[in-house]
């Protein structure tokens, strides 16, 4: 167990981060630009810093105007620090206390409040939830790393069988640590504007609050769990449309006008009371076979009560009105449209349609003002709706299948790659919108010996090829229309969510280059160009294997996120520099106009 006050230990003692090589103007010496505005969400009613939902903020854009070291590095002991988790542990959300940087980090099963004391993560508080789980012993830090060892060695073999063995034997549920967050720990999760951390999984939601919110170190405490009704989910659905067994919840936020709202994978929008957690309202989709398979983003339109949430078949904006009841209806100021739903894909896509969480792009007041998803189309194209109103004298686009569409364009990887698709969230900053593709090709597709998607994700990459290619896109206000500046068919984003550090000026993934199987990288591309302008080698240990977890970086640019085996900082200033190791001809970029 890990104990109020303990300094969790790192392979050596980490120093502050100084940036080199930024982009542009955005860096000073020896320091990290942050402009000021990152310091609001412009969600009232959530924490007032740039990382209070799993995906940064409420608008889905997986982003944040932090700089992040440009440069060329190999990871080293002292470079690293980890805090080992239980299990899967995606969710870390941040938040000031006193002047104090203070980390609420989902660890499995049980919230852990961390700050940072002389290059260390040391825990202030801690609080567990309930685990109901069948069979599941905890283990130690210490048997963690040990577990993170023993993986290595498999995949460093590719002995995929002896690594599926191991993992079955192993008394914390290891092989099904993926699925047993979302059954009974925390994927979507929010810190309100009080600091208390909110989470959902199964059907469970769960409050967990500081005794005082203006003390870093005070204890931590179940608040409120509550089980939701079992008249809000729908088995039979959800088993037929998905690789699921139940309906369960899936996605969580708070709207701009205070409400909490969970979706349910069977196709229900619920709002609650963010305090008492009551249940206040519900919405069931009407299609029989329409299906929520991510979160959403909440916008300050619509008196702030809009909801984006895009179905296997649908793009919704829902309106949450004063009262927490919610509407439809274009009164209300709420709309729907149809996109190219295509065909169920092979893992790791769940079922057919989007793969994305919506993101909101355009808020200048000369802006576009979009809601953006990847539709599941063979080759996803991009789809950015209008979120308000359609511009005067639109007219629907050929091809587009409703007029809310202000234009969708393919995502072109090169020749040879003929099925694109994702399940990661459309990363965006400013006019630019980046996506990733997560479907091997044919040929790489041969079955593994388990489904566990923890089990899976741990060997694509490492024992077997994985689904390849990255893209850009920027927004061309004039021209209301999506133009590609570029596409690298040669690097591979496993499962892990991108960011774009707006601050550097490039796009960030967790993978690999398709040349090198079994060493990971964390690879920066250059937003106009895709030039590769950052790389950090982690090689072939696991820890460094982000398991569906978005990418996040702290105030000072570290690498700082929930990965396979625990909470891991990177320190690029303790690093070893290395020449650019993207040297071969595949990893020319691909620009299409």
């Amino acid at each position: 167990m890990l104990f109020s006050g303990s300094t969790y230990a790192a392979r050596s003692t980490v120093s502050r981060a100084r940036p080199s090589l930024l982009w542009g103007a955005m860096a000073l010496a020896g320091a990290i630009v942050v402009p000021p505005a990152i310091a609001e969400t412009g969600n009232p009613y959530l924490a007032q810093s740039y990382n209070s939902v799993t995906h940064w903020d409420h608008g889905g854009a997986q982003n944040a105007k932090i700089a992040v070291p440009r440069g060329f590095y190999d990871a080293t002991p002292a470079s690293e620090q980890l805090v080992p988790n239980e299990s899967v542990s995606l969710p870390l959300l941040s938040d000031k206390v006193n002047g104090k940087d203070v980390y609420w980090w989902w660890a499995g099963f049980s919230l852990r409040k961390l700050t940072e004391d002389h290059g260390q993560l040391v825990e202030l508080a801690h609080a567990d939830i309930p685990v109901k789980l069948p069979n599941y012993t905890p283990v130690t830090p210490e048997q963690r790393r040990e577990q993170a060892a023993k993986v290595q060695s498999f995949l460093d073999t590719k002995d995929e069988k002896g690594l599926l063995d191991y993992m079955k034997s192993q008394p914390n549920r290891m092989l099904s640590a993926a699925s047993d967050q979302i059954a009974n720990g925390a994927v979507y999760a929010v810190l309100t504007r009080d600091d208390a951390f909110i989470g959902c999984s199964g059907r469970t939601v769960f409050r967990i609050d500081s005794a005082d919110t203006k003390n870093p170190a005070s204890p931590l405490k179940l608040t409120k769990l509550i089980t939701l009704p079992a008249n809000l989910f729908d088995n039979e659905k959800a088993k037929h449309g998905t690789r699921l067994p139940v309906d369960m919840l899936f996605g969580l936020s708070i709207t701009h006008n205070g409400f909490l709202v969970v979706n349910t994978l069977g196709g229900k929008v619920i709002t609650l009371d963010r305090h008492t957690l009551d249940v206040i309202d519900s919405y069931t989709v009407a299609g029989n076979d329409e299906l929520f398979l991510n979160s959403f983003a909440t916008g300050a339109d619509a008196h702030g009560g809009s909801v984006y949430v895009a179905s296997n078949t649908t793009m919704y904006r829902l309106v949450v009105d004063a009262h927490g009841k919610i509407h439809d209806d274009e009164a209300s100021g709420a709309w729907k449209a149809p996109y190219e739903r295509g065909e169920r894909m092979p893992p790791p896509k769940l079922a057919d349609g989007t793969g994305s969480t919506p993101s909101l792009m355009g808020f200048g007041p000369k802006d576009d003002k979009l809601v953006v998803i990847t539709d599941g189309a063979k080759k996803m194209h991009l789809v950015a709706f209008w979120r308000d109103q359609i511009p005067a004298g639109w007219k629907q686009k050929p091809g587009m299948l409703s007029p809310r569409i202000a234009d969708q364009r393919e995502v072109d990887l090169g020749p040879g790659i003929d099925v694109v698709q994702s399940e990661q969230q459309v990363s965006v900053f400013g006019n630019y919108a980046f996506v990733v593709n997560n479907i091997a090709p044919d040929d790489a597709r041969s079955a593994p010996l388990d489904s566990a998607p923890y089990y899976v994700n741990l060997l694509l990459g490492a024992t077997r090829p994985a689904g390849a290619g990255a893209a850009t896109m920027i927004w061309q206000q004039d021209k209301h229309a999506w133009k590609q500046l570029w596409a690298r068919p040669d690097v591979a984003s496993i499962s892990v969510v991108p960011m774009i550090s707006g601050g550097s000026h490039m796009a960030i993934i967790d993978g690999y280059f398709t040349k090198r199987w079994n060493d990971r990288q964390y690879i920066g591309m250059d937003l106009d160009t895709g030039k590769t302008v950052m790389t950090i080698r982690g090689g072939t240990d696991p820890i460094f294997n982000g398991m569906y977890s978005p990418i996040k970086v702290d105030l000072q640019g570290h690498f700082l996120y929930g990965t396979a085996f625990g909470l891991l900082r990177l320190d690029a200033n303790a690093m070893r520099r290395i020449a650019n190791p993207d040297t071969s001809p595949a990893a020319t970029v691909q620009g299409t106009h």
